[in-house]
């Protein structure tokens, strides 16, 4: 399915901010989880008090909180956080593919033998306006009605590499006001691989890091970089000397003079 790939935050801030403006009637954002796609989103819009459903919400909720909100504005932003996870819902698809209607005004029916609606506390169908903000962690649609929907917005996919994750952070303490950890921010530049990094990483390499545990042994880890990386960098670190580097090698990996120089090149090349 063609979609377009943002690299940059700045860039996704400006399909949001159109998104916001009501100039989309549907934006889809795909990407890998951890990104801060959600904070990212809610904090553009949180001026214009837009109603968040997630994967949690039941059909009859979905309906509800749909209805209320078009009650207090016809044109109202909506967003679906982890929409891949209602995809399969028989209901929730199908209002799903009415309120993502490329029509100005969709009609939104809910049938159902339940007293909530029987009771007149709501009709059965109704009339909206809104503007939906789909964010998706993995998109791989083999359904039909599921690439019908995704075939109706902005489809988007924002896959940004390491280095503006990075840069994303340290952001982080001018415009949220957190102090960064400078040290593991220098340690993540240094294994920047591509497109391994997520907020996460760094989140959890801070409370590693302030329990007195190994927080670059699970950095590696979590990137799948080759642990022998990081005993590399600590030998070169606090050896002078090649002999002794070399033998602390031997003796903290097992593996022979060869594969020494091989991890040291790769480590260098970084």
């Amino acid at each position: 399915m063609p979609e377009l790939e943002l690299k940059t935050y700045d860039d996704l801030k400006k399909y949001v901010s159109a998104f916001r403006q009501k100039n989309m009637g549907l934006l889809i954002i795909v990407s890998r989880a951890g990104l801060g796609k959600s904070y990212l989103v809610e904090s553009e819009l949180e001026v214009e008090d837009p109603l968040t459903l997630n994967s949690h919400v039941t059909p009859l909720r979905f309906y509800q909180l749909l209805y209320n909100k078009t009650k207090e504005e016809k044109d109202c932003l909506i967003i679906i956080d982890e929409a891949e996870m209602m995809f399969s819902n028989p209901k929730l698809k199908t209002m799903l593919k009415l309120l993502c209607d490329t029509r100005t005004v969709k009609t939104i029916r809910y049938d159902t033998t339940s007293s909530l609606l029987k009771r007149g506390e709501y009709e059965q169908s109704f009339e909206t306006g809104a503007k939906v903000i789909m964010l998706i962690n993995t998109l791989a649609p083999k359904d039909e009605h599921i690439k019908a929907i995704m075939s109706r917005g902005h489809l988007v996919k924002f896959e940004p590499p390491d280095i503006e994750v990075i840069n994303y952070l340290l952001s982080w303490e001018k415009i949220e006001k957190k102090k960064i950890d400078k040290e593991i921010i220098k340690f993540m530049q240094a294994f920047t691989p591509g497109n391994s990094f997520n907020l996460r990483t760094y989140v959890k390499a801070e409370e590693s890091k302030i329990s007195g545990l190994d927080w670059e042994a699970e950095i590696l880890s979590e990137i799948g970089l080759d642990q022998r990386l990081l005993i590399m960098r600590r030998i070169l670190n606090k050896y002078k000397s090649e002999p002794d580097r070399i033998k602390a090698w031997e003796q903290q990996t097992g593996n022979e003079r060869a594969t020494y120089f091989r991890f040291k090149k790769l480590l260098l090349k970084r």
